[in-house]
Parts: structure tokens; sequence; C-alpha cells
């Protein structure tokens, strides 16, 4: 009879602990979801000014964790309708012009001195970048693990959520960094990593985004 009383004594205490950890797990998720949702929603709130932004520039750097001299940095720049971006990865500088207005598509090598002009009904590649889940906050709230680092001297949450990692900047929003993708070289597998930089808004003139000046280039014309 005392034996049985103990292993029931034994066995209550063990329920107690159990039901202590659960109640301890259930704490953390529950701080970490308010703590992680207040985070997105000061985001979302940040990054709420740049959906109907008509005029911005910013630099993208891309390279591989395994080799940061061999980066692709794009110049990218929106006004008004009108995109251009401006390539340089060590070999080749290049500009990608485009009018939505007209549909005008212009590409310049400007290291061989060749362009093409085509006709396209869209183009890519100058999007604002923002976190753009306001829909989703609370599966990310609940899914995500949010942290705090310096980027370039500027204070970032970092999320990483799914294998996609990025960096945004505290006080205005804008991304910072994210490692999106991977490469394999020799066998082994690295990081992709793009730095976002120099962000501006409203500073573009008309003359920053006019057409560009083909006179010294083989044209090759498409349209």
């Amino acid at each position: 009879m005392k034996e049985k009383t103990k292993k029931k004594k034994i066995g209550l205490k063990v329920l107690v602990i159990i039901a202590i950890i659960i109640v301890i797990i259930a704490v953390i998720v529950l701080i970490n979801f308010i703590r992680n949702y207040v985070i997105i929603n000061d985001i979302i709130e940040k990054e709420s000014k740049f959906k109907d932004l008509t005029n911005y520039s910013y630099v993208s750097e891309y390279y591989s964790s395994n080799d940061e001299n061999g980066k692709t940095v794009i110049e990218h720049y929106y006004k008004d309708g009108k995109t251009k971006m401006v390539v340089n990865n060590n070999e080749d500088r290049i500009t990608v012009w485009y009018d939505e207005e007209t549909k005008e598509n212009i590409f310049l090598n400007e290291t061989t001195k060749e362009a093409t002009v085509t006709s396209s009904p869209f183009w890519l590649g100058t999007e604002l970048l923002y976190f753009n889940e306001e829909d989703n906050k609370i599966y990310f709230a609940l899914t995500s693990f949010i942290t705090s680092e310096k980027i370039e001297g500027e204070e970032c949450y970092t999320i990483q959520n799914s294998g996609i990692k990025a960096s945004i900047n505290k006080e205005d929003g804008t991304v910072a960094k994210s490692i999106n993708g991977k490469s394999i070289v020799d066998g082994k597998e690295y990081d992709g990593i793009t730095e976002y930089k120099n962000w501006q808004f409203d500073k573009l003139t008309d003359e920053d985004m006019a057409r560009p000046d083909l006179t010294g280039y083989t044209v090759v014309d498409k349209t």
C-alpha cells in the first residue's frame, strides 16, 4: 500500500513538473509571439509609405558568402513610370532603361558600346522592396525568429523564416540585407547574399531618367 502511495506521489510530481514545463513553454511562445507581432507591425507601419512612391533609388550588391570581392552591383532608379538599372559585374557596365508609357526598352553595354532597342509590355528590377506581409503577420509572428543587429552602422531587425533571412532598418523600414538562395562552388554550398544601400526618395529629376543617348553606339532596333 505504501509502495503504491509512493508511486502515486512520484507520478503526481512528474505530472506537475510536466505541467510546469508546458506552462513555461507556453509563456515563452506567447511572449515571443507578442514581441514578434509588435516588431512586424512596426515594420509594416514604416513601410506603408513605400506603396505609393513614384520617385526612388537604391543600390543592391549581390555576392556569394565565399567571395565578397566578386560582387555584382546594381543601381536601381524609378521615377513616374521610367525605370533605369545600371549593372556592374567587374567585366561590363550595362544600363537598362524602360518607359512604361511607350513600352520602349533600351539595353546598353557601355563597355562594348552596343545597344539593343526593343518593345516590352513590362519590366522588372526596380520594384520597391518591403516586407509586404500585412495579411500574414500573425503567421510570421508565430513562426519567425527575430533578432537585432547592426548593418553598416544602422540598427536592424533580422527576420528568419523558412530559410529566408532579411534584415530591415529599424528607423525607416528599408531592407538592408537578405540571404536569398544558394550557390555551389567546388561541391560546397554557399549563401547568396544581397545588401541594399543608398536609399533615396523624391530625389530623382526628369533629366536623371531621360532616354539614354545612343550616340556612338552600334544600335540594333527590334521594335
